[in-house]
């Protein structure tokens, strides 16, 4: 296992984003898709797949909303652990659509601190 640096960028249009104290969130990136997982004070399955519309449940301690997103671009680029992915959608909130996002997340090699401070690999 080697130490990463991970950069993520996101934009939201049309409408400001939300307060995630306590939440944590989880990316699982696959060949042909993306599953973001957010736990904690809210609780979300979101999969992202190109040409797409998939529909879920946003769980919040004020009630479920039912949400949709319709991925328009997705980009995975990575080869050994590193690399990129560009992710662009439309997210609905109850029907209605509200605003379109974009997620950018860069996974690069640790090369200033290497294995340094982990154990599980060998010096």
């Amino acid at each position: 296992m080697k130490r990463v640096l991970v950069s993520v960028k996101s934009v939201q249009r049309d409408m400001d984003g939300k307060d995630l104290d306590g939440v944590k969130t989880t990316i699982k990136i696959h060949d042909d898709s993306i599953v973001l997982l957010r736990t904690g004070a809210v609780n979300m399955r979101h999969q992202y797949v190109r040409g797409e519309e998939r529909e879920s449940v946003y769980e919040t301690p004020y009630g479920d909303l039912h949400m949709a997103v319709n991925t328009h671009e997705l980009t995975v680029d990575f080869h050994e652990g590193v690399g990129h992915v560009h992710l662009g959608y439309d997210i609905s909130v109850e029907g209605e659509w509200q605003f379109y996002n974009q997620l950018d997340i860069d996974v690069r090699e640790d090369t200033e601190h290497g294995n340094e401070g982990n154990p599980e690999i060998g010096d």
